[in-house]
């Protein structure tokens, strides 16, 4: 079994790296299956080494967030924004199930880095509430999230839990630059769009391992 969930990996990790290469082409159903293929084979990766299920939960949102991303439009935006704030929701609770609290405010830097994901988090969404328009609340729910899923990853002893949670929350920040502060003539934006899966896909595949690795 170990052996057929190596190849998953792999595979998924193959996928990966080759969207890169697909990225920048317009919206379609290949485009679609290979922005999904990946993370939905982690799913299956952390599925088949016994992960816990908000792990494998979690994975699977995420996947059901590409699939909405891979579209453009405000019916999209808005199930890709559901589909990740419940795959947030579902990797605090993880956090919170195989962490312990008294390591987030036994050690200066893991306080620290809780502070600062707060920090970040109201600066985001003060600096994209009024671009945001009638989606603003929306953005505020979703960084509460996701602040929310750092600060509980830090619960967790492996720095690389909150390495993965670190690198979600830039991801995420950045997306939302994109949508809401840069036009699509923007000369950062295909900058930004290359940035948003790196450190998503990145963030993705460590949590996946770091997770396994600590809960087997």
């Amino acid at each position: 079994m170990e052996i057929f969930a190596t190849i998953v990996l792999a595979l998924a990790v193959l996928i990966g790296l080759s969207y890169f290469a697909i990225l920048p082409k317009p919206a379609s159903p290949r485009r679609a299956l290979w922005k999904t293929l990946p993370v939905s084979l982690l799913a299956l990766y952390a599925l088949l080494m016994e992960a816990p299920d908000l792990m494998v939960l979690g994975l699977a949102l995420s996947a059901l967030g590409d699939a909405f991303l891979a579209y453009e439009g405000e019916k999209n935006f808005m199930g890709g924004l559901s589909s990740f704030l419940l795959a947030h929701i579902a990797y605090g609770a993880l956090f919170y199930e195989i962490g312990d609290l008294r390591i987030l405010t036994g050690e200066a830097w893991r306080l620290s880095a809780a502070g600062l994901s707060v920090a970040l988090a109201v600066l985001l969404v003060a600096y994209l509430w009024r671009p945001a328009g009638r989606l603003a609340p929306a953005v505020l729910a979703y960084a509460t999230a996701i602040a929310a899923m750092a600060i509980l990853s830090l619960s967790v002893p492996p720095i690389a839990v909150f390495v993965g949670a670190a690198l979600f929350l830039s991801s995420d920040a950045v997306l939302a630059v994109e949508t809401f502060r840069m036009e699509k003539s923007h000369p950062m934006r295909r900058l930004a769009a290359l940035y948003v899966w790196a450190s998503y896909f990145a963030a993705q595949v460590v949590l996946t391992l770091a997770v396994v690795a600590f809960a087997s």
